[in-house]
């Protein structure tokens, strides 16, 4: 028997009504006004939750988590600099990527391998029938926290950085 409506109201409308709705508790850190630190400070939260998804042992979300910091830094830095329009969404998850290739940022190979590690991997491991290991994980965690630290770094904006 498929899923009707019926299945999930009132809680489908209690969501939709939530996410339209102001005036609510919202997550310490994030509170900020400036699109890049929205980004910057997600990418932290990302950063954190992926530490401690790996200590628990969800290594599936340890990665997606690690992903996502990734992304999340690099547009950061583009909002930062200029070369995207908090306005105007990316198409994809690996828009970050290959705009910061685009401008100048990452060299054409390092971005071709991250989207081909994000591509390759991340859908892997998220859709497919890729195995989440510890060492898998472990390995996107130490790459997103080193990308992170450098673009911190770089920006000179450790002081906006929430990161644990």
């Amino acid at each position: 028997m498929p899923l009707d409506l019926d299945d999930i109201e009132p809680l489908l409308s209690d969501a939709e009504a939530a996410f339209r709705r102001g005036g609510q508790e919202t997550e310490d850190g994030l509170d900020v006004s400036d699109a890049g630190f929205v980004q910057l400070r997600k990418a932290c939260r990302s950063l954190t939750g992926g530490d401690q998804l790996l200590t628990d042992g969800f290594y599936t979300l340890a990665i997606e988590a690690a992903f996502t910091s990734v992304e999340k830094t690099f547009m950061f830095w583009l909002i930062k600099e200029g070369h995207q329009d908090p306005a105007n969404p990316p198409q994809s998850h690996t828009t970050a990527i290959k705009r910061s290739a685009t401008v100048g940022f990452i060299g054409t190979e390092t971005a071709d391998r991250l989207e081909e590690l994000w591509t390759e991997n991340r859908a892997q491991t998220y859709y497919q029938d890729g195995k989440a290991t510890r060492e898998r994980a472990e390995t996107m965690v130490a790459l997103a926290n080193r990308i992170h630290t450098l673009i911190v770094d770089l920006v000179g904006v450790r002081h906006e950085c929430v990161c644990d």
